[in-house]
Formats: structure tokens, sequence, C-alpha cells
């Protein structure tokens, strides 16, 4: 038996988020679904494994990252509570990983297999097309996503990729001051730049009347 707190984790998920409570219950049971817990530095996900099931992250969080040949660390999201682990392998012709997952802290993971939504049995035909509705809807965001990292990381200027990040920010939360997902080193990792610079920049900034900054607290000033 699921814990509240996990059951709320799962009908926040984009396979339920829109559904009524008493269906998704019923659905979540006929799912086959086990509950994992990993440590604090556990790989969940490596790369070129394969994956045959798809997860809801319940609580903590985890880090997708991938390798460059010296051994170079690139953060390519964060994922928190709610976020589906996994999705965008299991239902690939594959299902091998291109990237390694780990927990970042301790976390909980609610896995059921993906032939949940592939094979008759599990799901109704009306209820495996709402699945595969919203994987799509997910695999379309995750496009748009990578498309807006990609774009990111192609301004060759240091302080200009921080601008362009913090004013996505900006937009994202609807205001100057925000709090980011990332620590110092997750944010110099995943703008692909070396964590010294990165700290040497934003005090050279905030010097500069441009943004003042606290731990992962952000405000931008306008300039009048």
């Amino acid at each position: 038996m699921q814990k509240e707190q996990d059951r709320e984790a799962i009908y926040r998920s984009i396979f339920f988020c829109d559904m009524d409570r008493k269906k998704a219950d019923e659905i979540i049971n006929r799912l086959d679904g086990r509950t994992v817990t990993y440590d604090k530095g556990e790989i969940i996900i490596r790369e070129r494994e394969k994956l045959n099931n798809i997860g809801i992250l319940l609580d903590g969080v985890l880090c997708k990252v991938q390798y460059y040949r010296d051994g170079t660390e690139q953060l390519v999201q964060k994922l928190v509570s709610s976020f589906v682990v996994g999705v965008e392998i299991a239902v690939s012709e594959k299902k091998t990983s291109p990237y390694d997952v780990y927990a970042s802290e301790q976390a909980h993971i609610f896995w059921f297999p993906v032939r949940a939504m592939e094979e008759e049995g599990v799901l109704d035909l009306r209820e495996r097309i709402e699945f595969y509705k919203k994987t799509v809807h997910f695999l379309a965001n995750e496009d748009i996503r990578k498309c807006r990292k990609i774009e990111l990381l192609s301004i060759r200027g240091i302080r200009e990729r921080i601008e362009q990040y913090l004013r996505i920010q900006q937009r994202r939360h609807k205001s100057n001051a925000f709090d980011i997902e990332f620590n110092r080193e997750q944010m110099a990792n995943y703008l692909g730049i070396n964590r010294s610079v990165l700290s040497h920049e934003l005090k050279k900034m905030e010097k500069e009347g441009i943004l003042k900054v606290r731990k992962n607290h952000f405000e931008l000033v306008d300039k009048e």
C-alpha cells in the first residue's frame, strides 16, 4: 500500500494529472507497479542500458547526465517529484538509454512496465490511447526543452550565456526575483562553464548592478 504523499506525486504526473482520482486509483492498481528506493549517488539508469519500465518520481531529486570522452559530466536535466523517468527510452524502438540517471539525494520511484501501454490486457483501448497522447505531449515538450538548451549552449560569450539563462528563468517565473533549481556547481555544469569562472562572472555582474544573488536566489535589476 502506497503512502498518501506517494499517491499525490503520482496524481500530479503527466499520466494522471487530468484524471479523476477514483479512476486514477483504479488504473494505478492495475499497472502492476512497484516502488523502489534509491540512495544518494546511486545510479538508476546507465547509458546504453535497456529499459522496459516507466518511472514516476515520488520524492527526492534525480540528475540526468551525459559524459564526454574526457570524463567531463554534462548535466542534461534535473528531475523532481512527479516527473516521469525513462519514458522516452521505454517507448523507443531499441529501448536503450543515451544517458545516465542518478539520485542526487535519496529518492523513491514508482515503476510500471511499458507493456501496460503497448499490449492489451492491463489498460483498455481508450486508456492506452490516453496514455500515448500524454506521452506524445511529454516528448514534444522535451524536444522544445532540448532545442532551447542547444540554443543556450551555442552562445559563445560566457556572460551572454548566463544572461540568457537568467532571462529564461525570469520569463518562466514571471518575476525579476526567482529561485533556480541548481546549486552553483550544477548551474556551471548545465551551462557548460567552469564553476570558478561562473562564480567570478556572477560577482562582476552583481558589482555592476546587473543582478543580486544569494545562493540559488537571483534578482535581475531593471536598468532605467
